[in-house]
């Protein structure tokens, strides 16, 4: 498992202490509350939390389920359903010539 690293100044978590302007060892690593495994990854995203997702974080892009997961949460638009044109076949009589 990875190390996971919190900044000081802004609370941002990841396994990259280069992306964080001051990054201190993360005191605490829990498990997912959604599918229960333990990773070190902030980005964990499990298949009972794809169901669910609704939101993005503007500043990192994180998915998540809930507003209050995110520092700056937006929804994600939905997707818009394919509409399938009706696809009519015209049928014509043959004529057989003798």
């Amino acid at each position: 498992m990875e190390n996971v690293y919190t900044c000081e100044t802004c609370g941002l978590v990841t396994t990259n202490k280069g992306h964080l302007c001051n990054p201190v060892p993360a005191k605490k690593v829990v498990s997912c509350k959604f599918c229960g495994t333990v990773t070190g990854d902030p980005r964990h995203v499990c298949a009972p939390q794809i169901v669910n997702l609704k939101y993005i974080c503007d500043s990192c892009g994180r998915l998540a389920s809930k507003r209050d997961m995110l520092c700056r949460p937006s929804a994600i638009p939905k997707q818009k359903k394919a509409v399938k044109k009706a696809v009519s076949k015209k049928v014509g009589k043959s004529k057989k010539s003798k």
